[in-house]
């Protein structure tokens, strides 16, 4: 009888034994999913802002029609009908031979600008460029809440399609997006070169968050 009380004895330890194991990975797993609801209760939804998202007719590339017939030195375009526009150029024995880049493109109030030479006196004053005029999208996001965000994790939508995030290296955005965190605070331009002009709305979404903004035109 002794003996059947011991393993009596034992089997009762060992089934206690079995009940704390579980009491104690049922606790442990409570305090996970606490720890996680705290943590996810404590990190802020974020906040968005497209400060503005706008077409403008640009001047996009310049073709040179004549290089005049001498005088000129290596310099700069600018034109009257595309306020800011400025690109440089090279001339080679008094005659212009190639548009450089671009430095800014301007906003052109005609598809027919007039581009002229910078502060040349000394040139014969007839060389002649068609600047060829295209829509550029420009927008502009800013990260307003107080969390750092991942670029790669925030996505473009056009017309509630398109889906594209700010970092994709996608080709309408030029210069593509580089960075990897979108710091609190921080604005990132985007300027797409090739967007469907028929774009109305542009929406932003992090997470479960969304806004959304009409596209402006000329």
């Amino acid at each position: 009888m002794g003996a059947s009380v011991g393993v009596g004895g034992l089997i009762i330890g060992i089934s206690m034994l079995v009940v704390f194991s579980m009491a104690v990975t049922s606790l442990n797993s409570q305090t996970a999913t606490s720890l996680e609801a705290i943590e996810s209760a404590h990190t802020p939804e974020p906040i968005l802002t497209i400060d503005n998202a706008l077409f403008r007719d640009v001047i996009d590339t310049v073709d040179i029609d004549s290089g005049g017939t001498g005088g000129y030195v290596s310099g700069f375009l600018t034109s009257a009908d595309c306020p800011d526009f400025e690109a440089s150029f090279t001339a080679v024995g008094g005659v212009i031979t190639s548009v450089d880049s671009i430095g800014n493109r301007g906003i052109c109030t005609t598809l027919a600008p007039t581009l002229t030479v910078f502060n040349q006196p000394g040139s014969n004053d007839d060389a002649t460029f068609t600047g060829n005029v295209i829509p550029y999208l420009y927008v502009n996001v800013t990260n307003s809440g107080t969390e750092t965000l991942s670029t790669t994790e925030s996505w473009i939508f056009f017309d509630g399609s398109s889906p594209t995030t700010i970092q994709s290296n996608a080709p309408q955005f030029n210069p593509p997006i580089r960075i990897d965190n979108w710091f609190s605070g921080q604005t990132i331009a985007l300027i797409c070169d090739d967007c469907d002009v028929t774009y109305e709305r542009l929406s932003l979404t992090v997470g479960e968050t969304s806004v959304s903004r009409t596209i402006e035109t000329n």
